[in-house]
């Protein structure tokens, strides 16, 4: 919400938002934890801390508080580098330093970039640049380009790869390699973010519904919350090249969510990007809209404890974050 809320709104807001932040505060830790702090939490996770610096990175360019800057530095300094320092990957949670995960590694990579833009420290760079190289070496598919999930150092040395693909992993590997571009002028590095946007952009890859017969009509599966960091690669990769072609899809993206997602009661939005998970009504507006028969298909985060759809802060921060990024390319 605090990434949202530094993309969209004022300083004023942005400090409240800053202020619940610190409810879950590990001082020790120097980082975030899952839920609300207390002492002996160690429910932490690297994924959400690296977002957490870009969120505070971004609440410092909409406001110029160091003080923002400075509890960036320390998440990313004090505990996130420091989890790398085995094979340039991050792992996924405090509990397990046997697995390293894209969802951590890229936008730790992606954080760090944007931090050494700011302070000119070229140790961050070399960081960022180890992570991309990990991730690409270990968790980029040789056929499809895209992003797997996870990797797993078992206890005979080996390795297990989770191949699921998710939309934010092969988003952060786009906005990371792009910046490493940018960082470091390398050509070879716009090559890789190129590659993988290529692969996001097609729609027979396993990152979109193929339920819509037709190719051009056709969305990505994941819920908004993991869209918008597609979004955001797709945002840096576009002012160096794919220009329209990157920008037409970030505006059928955020479209869909203003056709399917919006409520016009409430004017918020469902957290998903599949209209038939929704409710009997979202079925019948998307089989009319595509000419097909889907039939409900319950997707229970759309939903509360009693069974009634909800709407979730993560979703509509999601979607405000698209919008905003489709408003401004």
């Amino acid at each position: 919400m605090l990434h949202a809320t530094a993309d969209c709104l004022t300083p004023q807001r942005i400090s409240q938002a800053v202020s619940v932040h610190q409810e879950y505060w590990n001082p020790e830790r120097y980082a975030f934890c899952a839920w609300k702090m207390f002492p002996g939490n160690n429910d932490i996770y690297y994924d959400d801390n690296a977002h957490a610096v870009q969120a505070f990175i971004s609440s410092f360019e909409a406001t110029g508080e160091t003080r923002y800057l400075d509890q960036a530095r320390d998440i990313l300094c004090n505990f996130i580098i420091p989890s790398g320092r085995h094979d340039g990957g991050i792992p996924w949670h405090i509990s397990n330093d046997k697995a390293r995960a894209a969802c951590s590694t890229g936008p730790a990579a992606i954080s760090a970039f944007r931090l050494a833009r700011i302070t000119r420290n070229n140790d961050l760079v070399d960081f960022s640049l180890r992570a991309l190289n990990w991730l690409k070496q270990n968790l980029q598919d040789p056929e499809d380009k895209l992003i797997w999930d996870q990797l797993a150092y078992k206890d005979d040395g080996s390795t297990e790869i989770n191949k699921m693909k998710w939309t934010y992993n092969t988003g952060f590997a786009i906005h990371g390699f792009t910046l490493a571009y940018e960082a470091t002028g390398n050509e070879e590095h716009l090559r890789s973010a190129i590659e993988i946007a290529e692969a996001a952009l097609n729609p027979e890859s396993p990152l979109f519904d193929h339920c819509i017969p037709d190719t051009s009509q056709r969305m990505l599966s994941d819920g908004s919350f993991f869209l918008h960091h597609l979004v955001d690669g797709y945002v840096a990769l576009s002012k160096h090249t794919h220009t329209q072609q990157l920008r037409h899809e970030i505006h059928r993206i955020a479209n869909w969510g203003r056709e399917f997602m919006l409520d016009l009661e409430d004017q918020l939005y469902y957290r998903g990007s599949r209209p038939y998970a929704i409710s009997e009504d979202h079925v019948r507006k998307f089989n009319d809209r595509f000419g097909l028969s889907k039939t409900l298909e319950i997707n229970g985060q759309e939903r509360d404890e009693q069974g009634n759809l909800c709407k979730t802060m993560l979703g509509c921060a999601s979607w405000a974050r698209i919008l905003h990024a489709a408003e401004r390319v």
